[in-house]
This record gives C-alpha cells, structure tokens and sequence, in this order.
C-alpha cells in the first residue's frame, strides 16, 4: 500500500458524479428555480425592473453602476481564493473556473469607463462606499470557502451569469433608449463576453466537477436561494439610497401646497 502524506491535491477519484444526461437535467431544473426567483424578485422587490423602462432615474442608475464595480472588486478576492479550494479537489473544475475569472476579473473597469461617460470621476467612485449588502455578499463567500466550500461561490456566478445572458440584451436596449449607446459602451462589452464566451456554461462545467452527491446538489439550492435573499437587500437599499428620498421629498412639497391651499 502507498502511504504518502501529501493531500489535497485533487488525486482522488476525479470523475464527475453527475452523468452528461444529468447534469443537463439538474442544470434545466436549476434554471427552473432561477426563472422562479426571478418572478418572485419582479413582484416583490421595488424598481426590479427599473432599468428596463423609458423614464431612468439618473441617481438610480448612476449609484448601481457604481455598486457593481464594486461587487466585482470586492467578490474577485473570495472567488480568486476559491481557485485554490478547486485545484484541492478537481484540478479540472480549477482550470475552468481559472479562465473564466481571467475574462471576468477587470470589468469593473467596464462599468467605472460608463460612469466617465456619465461625469462620475473616478474619484468620486473610490470615495463612494459599498451598501451593507455589497459587504454582507463578500463575508457569505468568505464564510463559504471557510465552511461549506466553493461551490456555493461557484453557484453565485452561475445566477448572475444565467440572469445576465437572459435578461441583459432587453436591459441594455432600455439603456440605448434612455441613457444613449454611446455611455453604455462598457456595459455592452460585458454582456458581449457573458453571452459569446457561454459564460453561464462554463460556469455549469465547474459546479458539475464540483458536484460529488446529493448532498451538494441540495446545497446548490439552497445558495441560490440564499444568494437571491442578500441580492434583493441590495435592491431594497439602491431603492430607498435614491427614489425614496425624491418621493418623501415631493409627497412633502405636496402636503405643503395643499395645506396652504
């Protein structure tokens, strides 16, 4: 018998536990799932749909422009150290995982050269800080890898990257209506790569690596859930961060006029 001390080194049995058929199959049923959050986010989260309408509140879509820099700033660190937790048990699902960070872990600079393109400087962008829920997304991971592991990293970039490739083209011909194509050039650049490169399916090539039971199958749920729960604090934040002082501000000015009258 071999009695070498050295582990964590992915030489176990690498072959993935989900067939070709059922991995297509566990993918089209999380996409199922991801379809229901998505309903369940446009009925209950205020302004999930803002940036797809005519009339952009120009407050609104500066200060998310600004958010997602930062969320791709802050979340590249975790999802670079979930590199090093893959290479441990699936050197097949680190070299996937290691070109897709390679092709997504400068656009941030995508969004802060359409934030120029508005008059943000970035200045002012470094002087503004993350929503709690920028922060709260950047410690899940870090408790994750700490924890449970990367695939719950793993299966943040597969929501974004599915909702992205889904929804991003009818967002960004809002964007051109409303903004101009001109100042969304970084914007349109990124969902290039997401939708030519298949992001979201190389992204399913590492969670089905990454995949060795039931029990992560049932755990991938779980972090979408949970995932879509700390994304829609995001949102409740953007919305009272930027429309709700305008409308207090105007129902105020309204109640004035009336009592007056």
């Amino acid at each position: 018998m071999i009695n070498n001390r050295v582990k964590n080194v992915g030489f176990g049995n690498r072959a993935p536990y989900l067939n070709a058929a059922a991995s297509q199959a566990l993918r089209a049923e999380m996409d199922l799932l991801i379809d229901a959050q998505v309903a369940d986010w446009y009925a209950t989260v205020p302004y999930a749909a803002h940036l797809e309408g005519k009339n952009i509140d120009s407050q609104y879509y500066r200060r998310n422009l600004i958010e997602t820099a930062w969320r791709i700033r802050m979340l590249r660190v975790p999802e670079a150290k979930a590199l090093v937790e893959m290479a441990k048990v699936s050197p097949e699902a680190a070299q996937i995982w290691a070109n897709y960070e390679r092709e997504e872990m400068l656009h941030d600079e995508l969004f802060i050269q359409d934030l120029a393109r508005i008059g943000v400087s970035r200045e002012e962008f470094l002087a503004t800080e993350p929503y709690l829920s920028t922060k709260l997304l950047s410690g899940y991971f870090s408790y994750l890898l700490d924890h449970e592991g990367p695939l719950g990293v793993v299966a943040y970039s597969y929501l974004v990257e599915y909702v992205n490739v889904k929804l991003e083209p009818k967002k960004l011909e809002a964007l051109k209506e409303s903004i101009g194509q001109k100042n969304i050039g970084g914007q349109i650049s990124h969902s290039h790569t997401d939708v030519n490169d298949d992001h979201p399916g190389e992204v399913w090539q590492v969670i089905r690596f990454l995949i060795k039971g039931d029990q992560d199958v049932a755990n991938l749920k779980r972090y979408l859930r949970e995932q879509q729960t700390v994304l829609a604090l995001y949102f409740k934040e953007l919305y009272e961060d930027t429309i709700e002082p305008a409308r207090r501000l105007e129902s105020g000015k309204k109640s004035a006029q009336q009592q007056v009258a």
